[in-house]
C-alpha cells in the first residue's frame, strides 16, 4: 500500500526514531518488514487461551497427585507450581478445593503452616483403593486376604511398577488370574500352597558367548563380503590381470567391520539368553506357554511369532495362558505363521532374557555337580559306577526323594565304599585312629556336597505333573478300582507311601445348603400373595372342572398351604 504520494520510502515503517539515522529505504532490511508481518498474522491466528473448568482442573490434580504418589501428601504450594491450581484456603481456585475435600481417591492431611506455625494448612495426597498395598509384598498379602478375588484395576494404582509385579506373580504362579469375559479385566485369587515338580535333564545356558573371540570370527565374513561388493567374486577365481590376488581393504574401514562384528556377536549373546539347553526332551514334559522355573527365575516357555514384542502384545492366538499349564498345544496357525524361537528335543525357548543372578545360579549349580562326581568317584574307584543314593543325585532324571536323606545316604555310601575296614591283625591303634579320622571327613565332606542347596538349579521346575505322567495317568485311569473298591485303594496308597497313615484319603464334599428346608430341617411354608386388584381372568373355565379345582387350589394358597405345583 502507498501513501497520497506515491511514495514507498516514507511509509512509517521506514523512519527511525533516531534523529540522527540517514537510512534510505534500501537500507531498510526486508527480512524486518516480514518478520513483523508474520508476527501480526500468527497473533491474529493463535485461538483465544480458554480457562479451564474446575472439574478439569481437578483432574490436573489428582493425575499429579497419582503419578507422585510415593512422596505422601504434598503442599498447596508445590501443587500450585506444578500445575497452577491454587488450593490455598480462600485462594483462586476455591471451588476446586472443596470438590478434592470431598473426593474418596485424595487423602487429605492437616499441618502446621511452614511460614506461619500458628495457623494449620491442608496438605493433598491420591489415596489408592488399596492403601495397604506399597510393594510387592503387601500386594501378595491382600490378593490373599481376599479368598473371592480382587479386580485387577483396583489395583493399579497402589503403587509405580505394581502391573509387573502382577505380571510376574501371574507367570511364576503365586497368585490365579482369571479373564472376567463381561468386562475384560482379570480376577486374582489367592494360589495357595503349589504343587512344583521337577523335570528331567539337567540345564545350562544355551551357549557361553565370548563377544571378542566370536567378533574375530566374524571379522574375517565381513571382509569377504567387502571384497565380494567391491570385486565380485575374483578373489574366489584365479587372479585376474590388474586385480591383486588378495583384495584388501581401505584401512579406514578395518574399525567400522571390526564394530560391526562385536555388534553381530553381542546380538548374538543377547538371543542366546533367551534359550535353555537339557540333556532331556523337554517337549515330553512341557508345552509352549506354560511356566517354568531355571535357576530361580520363571519364564513362560516361549510361543512369540513377531520379534521384538512381549507375549502379551503378541496375537491372540499365541498368547500364553493364565494359567501355569494348559490342557492342550498352541493353535497350530502358530506353526503356519512361525514362532521366532525354536522349540526341540533340547533347547527350551524362553520368554524373557536370563537375569545375572540366574546365570550365577546356573554356574553354582554346575560347580556342585563337579564336586559330587569328585566325591562319587572317589568313593567308586575307578569303575564310576553308582547305585542308589548316588545313582540318583547324578542322574539327570529328577526325583522326589527327601534331600536331607537322600544326602545322609550318599555319605554313608561313599565313605564305606572309599573306607571298608580290611582285617589287619598287626596294625597299631594309631593307624586305626587316623582311619577312623580320615572315614569321618570323608562322610561330613560328602554330606556337605550332596547337601549343596545349589544343586535345585540342576533342574528345571514346573507346576504339576509332567506331559508324560499326564499322559500315563490318562491311558491307564480306566485300571484304577472303582469307586466300591476304596479300602482296596486307600490300602494300595499306603503301601506305596502316596499317603500318610492317617492322612484321609480324600476331603469330605462340602455340604450344600439344601434352601427348601428351614433350620430344624423341616419344609419351608410357602406363602402365597394376592396383588392388589387381582381378579380371574379364565373366566370361561368357570362352572369346569378344571375352574373347581383351581378355585380351591385359590382357596388353599390364601390359606398359606401348599398345593404341590402351585395351581398351575
Amino acid at each position: 500500500m502507498t501513501n497520497l504520494y506515491g511514495f514507498d520510502f516514507l511509509k512509517s515503517e521506514h523512519n527511525t526514531t533516531d534523529p540522527t539515522s540517514t537510512q534510505t529505504a534500501e537500507q531498510i532490511p526486508s527480512s524486518t518488514l516480514t518478520d513483523e508481518v508474520d508476527a501480526d498474522a500468527d497473533a491474529e491466528d493463535e485461538p483465544p487461551t480458554r480457562e479451564k473448568v474446575d472439574t478439569e482442573k481437578q483432574f490436573d490434580v489428582i493425575k499429579f497427585l497419582q503419578n507422585h504418589r510415593s512422596a505422601g501428601c504434598l503442599p498447596p504450594s508445590i501443587i500450585y507450581k506444578s500445575v497452577g491450581v491454587d488450593l490455598s484456603e480462600g485462594g483462586r481456585d476455591e471451588n476446586v478445593r472443596k470438590l478434592l475435600m470431598n473426593n474418596p481417591r485424595i487423602r487429605k492431611e492437616e499441618i502446621p503452616d511452614p511460614e506461619n506455625p500458628s495457623l494449620t494448612i491442608y496438605t493433598f495426597g491420591y489415596q489408592a483403593k488399596f492403601n495397604n498395598v506399597r510393594n510387592r509384598t503387601g500386594l501378595i498379602a491382600q490378593i490373599n486376604r481376599a479368598k473371592n478375588g480382587v479386580r485387577l484395576s483396583d489395583l493399579l494404582d497402589s503403587y509405580d511398577g505394581i502391573e509387573a509385579d502382577i505380571n510376574q506373580l501371574i507367570t511364576s504362579g503365586d497368585i490365579i488370574a482369571v479373564l472376567n469375559t463381561d468386562d475384560k479385566d482379570k480376577i486374582l485369587f489367592p494360589r495357595g500352597e503349589p504343587f512344583l515338580v521337577d523335570m528331567d535333564g539337567l540345564v545350562c545356558p544355551s551357549l557361553d558367548v565370548d563377544v571378542e573371540e566370536l567378533a574375530k570370527k566374524y571379522l574375517p565374513m565381513l571382509q569377504q563380503q567387502h571384497d565380494a561388493a567391491m570385486y565380485g567374486h575374483a578373489h574366489e577365481q584365479a587372479p585376474h590381470e590388474g586385480i591383486p590376488e588378495s583384495a584388501g581393504i581401505p584401512p579406514g574401514l578395518d574399525q567400522a567391520y571390526l564394530n560391526e562384528a562385536r555388534e553381530r556377536a553381542e546380538k548374538e549373546k543377547e538371543q542366546s539368553l533367551y534359550f535353555m539347553q537339557t540333556d532331556v526332551n523337554p517337549k515330553r514334559q512341557i508345552r509352549r506357554g506354560e511356566a517354568i522355573c531355571i535357576g530361580g527365575q520363571w519364564f513362560r516357555v516361549s510361543s512369540a511369532v513377531r520379534e521384538g514384542e512381549p507375549l502379551s502384545k503378541q496375537p491372540a492366538k499365541a498368547q500364553a495362558p493364565l494359567s501355569v499349564t494348559s490342557r492342550k498345544d498352541m493353535s497350530k496357525k502358530n506353526e503356519v505363521e512361525g514362532y521366532i524361537r525354536d522349540f526341540d528335543e533340547d533347547t527350551v525357548p524362553l520368554d524373557h532374557s536370563l537375569k545375572e543372578g540366574t546365570l550365577k545360579n546356573l554356574q553354582a549349580a554346575k560347580e556342585a555337580l563337579k564336586t559330587l562326581h569328585t566325591v562319587a568317584l572317589q568313593g567308586r574307584g575307578s569303575s564310576g559306577k553308582q547305585k542308589g543314593a548316588g545313582a540318583q543325585l547324578l542322574s539327570s532324571n529328577a526325583n522326589a526323594t527327601n534331600p536331607e536323606a537322600l544326602a545322609a545316604a550318599f555319605a554313608s555310601t561313599a565313605s564305606s565304599a572309599t573306607f571298608r575296614r580290611r582285617p589287619t591283625g598287626n596294625r597299631n591303634s594309631a593307624a586305626a585312629h587316623l582311619d577312623a579320622k580320615k572315614v569321618a571327613e570323608q562322610i561330613e565332606a560328602a554330606k556337605l556336597a550332596a547337601s549343596d542347596p545349589n544343586l535345585l538349579y540342576s533342574h528345571a521346575r514346573r507346576h504339576g505333573c509332567t506331559l508324560d505322567v499326564r499322559d500315563l495317568y490318562l491311558a491307564t485311569r480306566d485300571e484304577i478300582p472303582v469307586a466300591d473298591k476304596e479300602v482296596e485303594l486307600y490300602n494300595m496308597m499306603l503301601k506305596y507311601k502316596l499317603l500318610e497313615p492317617d492322612e484321609p484319603m480324600k476331603r469330605p464334599r462340602m455340604s450344600k445348603k439344601n434352601s427348601t428346608l428351614d433350620e430344624n430341617g423341616k419344609p419351608k411354608k410357602r406363602r402365597y400373595y394376592e396383588r392388589k386388584g387381582q381378579r380371574m381372568t379364565n373366566t370361561h373355565l368357570d362352572g369346569t372342572e378344571i375352574g373347581q379345582a383351581l378355585m380351591a387350589a385359590a382357596e388353599k394358597q390364601q390359606q398359606g398351604k401348599s398345593v404341590g405345583d402351585g395351581g398351575m
